[in-house]
């Protein structure tokens, strides 16, 4: 089997448990895991060789930092085994955030460089507990930070929602938990400037370095003047890691007014439309995309600018062109979605008729039956496209991903 070649494994049971088998390693390592997908009543069964059926677990390792090792950053697991009749069917049973210490067999190939396949020969611990590991706390305190600025900076929020995380909860030292509060006005002591932001502040707490953030009772609505760490991984959020509070109850006339300011309700005007309600960071309207038909009603949802969260200036230049242009919209949002859903023989297989499988038509018929629903789209012209299927799927609609370089993603069914 070369390198890049895919195992077989993944696409069916089409050959033998001997060839299956074959495509792992001879010689069994230990690693420890953690479950994050294990079958549950109500899933599908696992696919039959014979009288066997080989069972499987997705599992991660949230612990390491070495997408490239010998256990990658997530995995699937596989054994065989006799449907059991009683009780857990695929034994031995795996559990979701469990942590296992296991016998297994590599794969012999390595499909994608994060991923990795392992055949089970013995479970050895179950519930393995690794928060004795220092080097595993260290370790995620380090991917915690990997994307932040290395130094912490003075300044004062007013955040929209109350903190109280007394009753939070934190056992895992492989994983550093936090809570997010949102912010829309803030004041930089370096340049003592204010101004409207779409910021978040990331509180994280834990039973180790984080333990006194667990005190922390901050209201709503009130000022307060603290240390954080500005991610810088984030284009469309500036999200600050809480580092010290310095002071609780601020007095500070101006930034209270300019939250006052954000908060106030407001109108935008986009040339040819009925105005828009500014609210919460976002402008939206409803326009008619045939301005001859008043049923052709879409609704618009328009991000407000990063810096001014009373004007949707930068998304209404991406909407605009939308606008120029609808036509050329229309037939690359459905061209992606009549793709997606068309099969080898370029027909859609419709959800309609009385058995699966009754209505089929081609990517034409099914093109005329489409309609937009509503457009989103952020400051940098991303966002996404509902799309109405006349109940050929019954009440689903489609949903298609606008990318910010303008090229579409089908995202899938949806309701």
């Amino acid at each position: 089997m070369s390198a890049t070649e895919e195992p077989k494994f993944i696409k069916n049971n089409t050959i033998t448990k001997e060839e299956f088998l074959a495509q792992f390693e001879d010689k069994s390592i230990e690693i420890v895991v953690e479950g994050r997908y294990c079958w549950h009543k109500g899933n599908g069964p696992f696919l039959r060789f014979g009288k066997e059926s080989l069972a499987s677990f997705n599992y991660g390792v949230p612990w390491l930092n070495d997408p490239e090792g010998d256990v990658g950053e997530y995995g699937d697991i596989f054994w065989f085994c006799k449907k059991s009749m009683f009780g857990y069917p695929y034994k031995p049973e795996f559990k979701t955030n469990k942590i296992y210490r296991l016998r297994v067999r590599p794969a012999r190939v390595r499909v994608r460089p994060n991923y990795r396949y392992f055949y089970l020969e013995e479970v050895l611990e179950k519930d393995v507990d690794i928060s004795g590991d220092g080097t595993i706390y260290q370790n995620a305190l380090e991917k915690y930070y990997k994307d932040t600025e290395t130094t912490a900076q003075e300044i004062s929020i007013i955040l929209r929602k109350d903190v109280d995380l007394s009753d939070y909860k934190s056992s895992k030292p492989y994983l550093i938990c936090h809570c997010f509060r949102s912010f829309n006005v803030i004041r930089y002591a370096g340049s003592g400037k204010t101004r409207m932001i779409e910021g978040v502040l990331e509180i994280p707490y834990d039973k180790w370095n984080f333990k006194s953030n667990l005190n922390l009772k901050l209201k709503a609505g009130s000022i307060i003047r603290i240390t954080a760490r500005k991610r810088i991984s984030d284009d469309t959020l500036d999200t600050y890691i809480f580092d010290k509070l310095l002071e609780a109850n601020v007095k500070d006339d101006e930034l209270k007014n300019l939250n006052k300011e954000v908060l106030t309700p407001g109108k935008w005007h986009i040339e040819g439309e009925d105005d828009f309600d500014v609210k919460d960071g976002e402008a939206t309207g409803i326009i008619l995309w045939d301005s001859s038909d008043n049923n052709t009603e879409v609704g618009v949802s328009l991000a407000c600018d990063p810096d001014n969260l009373k004007s949707a200036s930068l998304s209404t230049k991406h909407f605009s062109k939308i606008l120029n242009d609808k036509e050329a919209f229309e037939q690359a949002v459905f061209e992606t979605v009549l793709n997606d859903l068309v099969d080898e023989d370029g027909m859609i297989t419709t959800w309609e008729g009385e058995s699966e499988g009754d209505v089929r038509l081609t990517k034409d018929e099914c093109k005329k039956r489409l309609s937009i629903i509503s457009i989103s789209l952020s400051s940098d012209g991303s966002g996404s496209v509902l799309v109405d299927l006349d109940e050929m799927f019954t009440d689903h609609a489609y949903n298609v991903d606008i990318c910010s370089d303008g090229t579409y993603k089908a995202h899938g069914l949806i309701g």
